[in-house]
């Protein structure tokens, strides 16, 4: 019999669940509002589309775990191959992974600026984690998965018989977030540090 107290602390955990859930739908719709196809999609249609994408990176996060025993990227980063090292002069960009090499590159000067702006040291101490898991999504994207935004393919025009089709490479990016959440087991999306950066960039 569950006492009243674990019960509510139970119902208080599920609130929690589902409004982590709300957000980091909330924030993969910011990440894809700019793309004219995304925009012309039904409300229901973007809806499934997100969460589909959002639990493809939850699943290979799963799946990365149980394979290496670490959530650390760092350390899987390592196994697989994959160098990682620091550059300076990345301007806006803060990482990036580079296939031809397998390499996850760190611009330092982007990140001593975003560190400074990170009130947050707990934040702050896991930022790099988060940089190298998002980048390591997209190694295991190129050499594992196949690259996620080519897997949905849309109508963008149409002509009679002849018809164009474009894809929304910006899901590549949902399932990249969704993967660094979950291997890293936070309770916040990483891509704040997306609207940070905007933030950053474009303040005059």
């Amino acid at each position: 019999m569950i006492s009243k107290k674990g019960k509510k602390g139970e119902e208080g955990s599920k609130r929690q669940r589902a409004i982590g859930e709300r957000n980091r739908i909330a924030l993969a719709y910011m990440e894809l509002a700019g793309d004219k196809i995304f925009q012309k999609l039904a409300e229901e249609n973007k809806l499934n589309l997100i969460k589909e994408v959002l639990l493809i990176g939850d699943e290979l996060a799963g799946e990365i775990i149980a394979e290496h025993n670490t959530n650390d990227p760092r350390k899987i980063a390592s196994k697989l191959g994959v160098k990682i090292f620091g550059e300076d002069r990345g301007q806006a960009r803060g990482s990036e992974y580079r296939k031809e090499r397998k390499e996850i590159v760190i611009y330092r000067d982007f990140h001593e600026k975003l560190l400074r702006e990170v009130k947050s040291p707990e934040l702050s101490d896991h930022l790099l984690k988060f940089v190298v898991a998002h980048e390591l999504f997209h190694h295991l994207e190129m050499n594992r998965l196949g690259e996620i935004y080519k897997r949905y393919k849309f109508q963008t025009w149409r002509l009679g018989p002849y018809v164009r089709e474009g894809c929304i490479k910006a899901l590549s990016d949902v399932a990249a977030q969704a993967f660094t959440q979950s291997l890293l087991g936070l309770e916040i999306s990483p891509q704040v540090f997306d609207y940070l950066t905007y933030v950053l960039y474009t303040a005059k």
